[in-house]
């Protein structure tokens, strides 16, 4: 088998980012942050009922408060790391898409039709 000089590093390279592509943990990031969303609007519904319908707010609204408040956070925070990852992961496919096109596994973008 004929080798080209470094052909061993970017298979090498290549498996390490075929081996990366493959976890896509952008979309657990994704995912917590819409169920996070989800409970967080399900929540201030609840909130904005207890201060409209109530005289006095019960004492159980506070902690709700502080719950609603923590659950938006924390889905901001947890949409703000997914997007961070999923930029990674783009960049990662795109180097990878890259060195399957140098091995001439697939052909370069400009050779298509």
């Amino acid at each position: 088998m004929v080798h080209r000089h470094g052909t061993d590093e970017l298979e090498a390279e290549m498996r390490r980012l075929h081996d990366a592509a493959r976890k896509r943990r952008s979309v657990d990031g994704f995912a917590r942050a819409a169920v996070e969303a989800f409970v967080w609007a399900v929540l201030t519904g609840v909130c904005a009922k207890l201060v409209r319908d109530s005289a006095r707010l019960p004492l159980f609204f506070y902690p709700l408060g502080v719950l609603d408040a923590w659950l938006l956070w924390d889905s901001a925070r947890w949409y703000r790391r997914a997007r961070a990852q999923l930029r990674l992961e783009s960049a990662a496919l795109r180097r990878l898409r890259q060195v399957r096109a140098e091995l001439g596994i697939d052909p370069s973008p400009e050779e298509r039709p």
